[in-house]
């Protein structure tokens, strides 16, 4: 073989060499352009989701008594919040969408980001993705169990609210189970209706299956509540020493793990006080 001959040979070969690698080059730029085009709207839809919420709570709540939201932490860990003083614009609200049946504040919100209204529709699709506005939304709204009755008079309720990365709804949630202190400085959450403020404390938290029995509703205070009472106690991640009565008011909060579909964590509070509203 001539020189001539060998020399066009490693030319050829090596502009094959560079045709290859522009087009892995390109096929890699095209590949991250196109997730970004699938995540920057994502991220987008989470800043105005977040967004909105803290405009709903700096519109229509008036907590007169801490501006700050600190909790003051009593003798024997009680809660000297003041949570009656809080105030809702339910009326205004209203306005906006009369679908609004309630408010679900934590006493310390920059601990647990959960500061929301609370909406029921017929159905558990309605407010799965759309927010309090009617926008399509991927963190969509705190909901009531359409089971449930809208007035909270129901012995057990359920309380749904996407578990969402940058913790808004319920993303914060998570802590109960990553850090055992922060149930001891997080215990205690406020819900808001029109009529009445009830003071719920928190017993026991879980990761259960989306057809487990913690998603029945319908409750009376009979045996079979009383079982169900003893089921969250028994599955909880922490015996906090609280153990309801049959006769007792509570609630769960609902959200995803974001590890298997099936998977829920649940947080069960129980109504210790509550405030009548003339």
């Amino acid at each position: 073989m001539s020189r001539e001959s060998s020399f066009r040979e490693d030319g050829t070969g090596k502009r094959k060499g560079r045709i290859l690698t522009a087009v892995i080059l390109i096929a890699a730029v095209l590949v991250i352009l196109f997730s970004l085009s699938r995540l920057i709207p994502i991220l987008m839809d989470y800043r105005q989701s977040g967004q909105t919420y803290q405009d709903l709570a700096e519109q229509y709540v008036d907590d007169t008594a801490d501006a700050d939201g600190d909790v003051i932490s009593g003798d024997e860990g009680e809660q000297d919040y003041d949570w009656a003083s809080v105030s809702i614009d339910f009326d205004a609200l209203k306005q906006v969408n009369p679908d609004v049946i309630g408010w679900i504040r934590f006493d310390d919100t920059s601990a647990v980001t959960v500061d929301y209204p609370i909406l029921y529709a017929a159905d558990n699709d309605t407010y799965l993705r759309t927010d309090l506005y009617g926008e399509s939304h991927t963190a969509g709204s705190i909901f009531l169990e359409a089971a449930n009755t809208p007035d909270f008079s129901d012995y057990y309720n359920i309380i749904y609210g996407h578990n969402m990365r940058n913790g808004t709804m319920f993303g914060t949630l998570k802590q109960y189970r990553r850090d055992e202190s922060f149930y001891d400085a997080n215990a205690y959450f406020t819900i808001y209706t029109e009529d009445a403020a009830y003071r719920y404390q928190i017993f026991a938290y879980e990761v259960v299956t989306d057809d487990s029995e913690i998603y029945t509703v319908g409750y009376q205070p009979d045996e079979a509540y009383q079982e169900l009472i003893d089921l969250m106690c028994s599955l909880s991640l922490r015996d906090t020493g609280i153990v309801p009565a049959v006769t007792d008011r509570i609630v769960t909060l609902s959200t995803c793990t974001s590890v298997n579909d099936n998977e829920r964590f649940v947080v069960h509070a129980v109504c210790v006080d509550q405030k009548e509203y003339n």
